[in-house]
């Protein structure tokens, strides 16, 4: 039966934290672009809702108004779980680094 040496175990363990860390990363980058998005999105539907209301138009408009505001509440609530799963993957990246430390 193969045995795995500390040396071994270690630079596994490293390596891993290494790719936790990269995915840590990417998910902040994402929750930054999905919350860009989402105010984007907001500004986009604050300007229909505003600037459309006195002038006659059709059905699809005032659809797509209402779209944008279920579309921004969506990313907004995507970006709250994006940032509870970053915040918990933070976490998880500390304490395998604090144990490597150790």
């Amino acid at each position: 039966m193969p045995t795995t040496s500390p040396l071994q175990f270690q630079s596994t363990e490293t390596s891993s934290t290494y790719a936790i860390a990269d995915a840590l990363e990417k998910h902040k980058q994402v929750a930054e672009e999905i919350k860009e998005v989402a105010e984007e999105l907001g500004v986009v539907h604050a300007v229909l809702d505003t600037q459309i209301p006195g002038a006659p138009h059709h059905a699809d408009v005032d659809q797509a108004v209402a779209r944008t505001d279920v579309l921004e509440k969506r990313l907004n609530e995507s970006a709250k779980v994006l940032e509870d799963a970053t915040e918990a993957l933070e976490q998880e990246v500390k304490a395998l680094q604090a144990g490597q430390d150790s």
